[in-house]
C-alpha cells in the first residue's frame, strides 16, 4: 500500500476552535462592570475631596484677608459706626446708627485729622444685600473716601451712594451674617464683633465656614 492510499484511509477529522459560552460572556461582562464602577466611584470621590479642599482654601484666604483688613482699619480709626445696611434709607441720618447691643450689615471707620475734629477719611465694609432676609447670602465689599481739606459735615452726608458702593471692591465672594442675621455687632460702643459665614463652591456643592473675631478702634 502506498503512501497516498494510507493517507486516504485515515479517518477525516474536523479542526474546531474552542469558543465562549453565553454564561461565560455574561460573567466577564458582569465582572468588568463592577471593576469599571469601582474605578469611576474612586475618581468621583477623589474629585469631590479635591473640590472641597480647594473651596476650603479659598474660604481660609477670604477669612485671612477680611480679618487682616478689618484689624488694620480698626487700629487706625478714631471711631466706628454700624448701620443696618448700605441702602439709603438705612444710613441717611444719625438716628440710623446702630448703638450698643445692635447689629447691622454696614460698618464705617472714621479717621479724624490729627489736630482737629474734621473727618479726613472714611472706610467701610458692607454686605451687598437688601438686609431684610437673614438667610440672604451676598458679597462683602469695601469702600474708601478721602476729604481734603478735612470735612466738618455730618458723617451720613459723606457716605457714597448705594450705586457707587455696589460697584466697590469685593473682599468676600459670598457671606451670610450670623449676628441676628447681620454681620457686625456693636459691643458696648467700643468694639465690633464680626460674626459671619463664608460660602464657596456652586449650587450642587456648597462649602462653608464660620468666622468670629473682635475689632477695637483706638478711640
Amino acid at each position: 500500500m502506498n503512501r497516498n492510499t494510507q493517507q486516504n484511509n485515515q479517518p477525516f477529522r474536523r479542526s474546531r476552535k474552542a469558543g465562549y459560552s453565553l454564561v461565560e460572556v455574561l460573567m466577564v461582562l458582569g465582572i468588568s462592570s463592577f471593576v469599571i464602577a469601582g474605578i469611576l466611584a474612586f475618581y468621583v470621590q477623589f474629585y469631590k475631596i479635591g473640590f472641597v479642599n480647594e473651596q476650603r482654601n479659598r474660604i481660609n484666604r477670604d477669612i485671612r484677608q477680611l480679618t487682616g483688613e478689618l484689624a488694620d482699619a480698626g487700629r487706625q480709626a478714631n471711631y466706628f459706626t454700624i448701620y443696618n445696611s448700605y441702602l439709603e434709607e438705612d444710613r441717611d441720618k444719625a438716628s440710623d446708627r446702630i448703638l450698643d447691643g445692635g447689629s447691622g450689615d454696614m460698618l464705617v471707620f472714621v479717621y479724624l485729622e490729627e489736630d482737629g475734629d474734621g473727618i479726613e477719611s472714611i472706610s467701610g465694609y458692607f454686605r451687598d444685600v437688601s438686609g431684610e432676609d437673614a438667610d440672604v447670602r451676598g458679597p462683602v465689599r469695601r469702600f474708601t473716601q478721602e476729604f481734603s481739606p478735612a470735612s466738618d459735615a455730618r458723617l451720613e452726608s459723606l457716605l457714597p451712594t448705594p450705586s457707587e458702593m455696589s460697584g466697590s471692591d469685593e473682599v468676600v465672594e459670598l457671606s451670610r451674617g450670623l449676628s441676628n442675621g447681620k454681620l457686625f455687632y456693636n459691643f458696648w460702643g467700643r468694639s465690633i464683633m464680626v460674626n459671619g459665614q463664608i460660602y464657596h463652591g456652586n449650587d450642587a456643592k456648597r462649602v462653608t465656614e464660620t468666622y468670629n473675631f473682635t475689632i477695637s478702634p483706638r478711640g
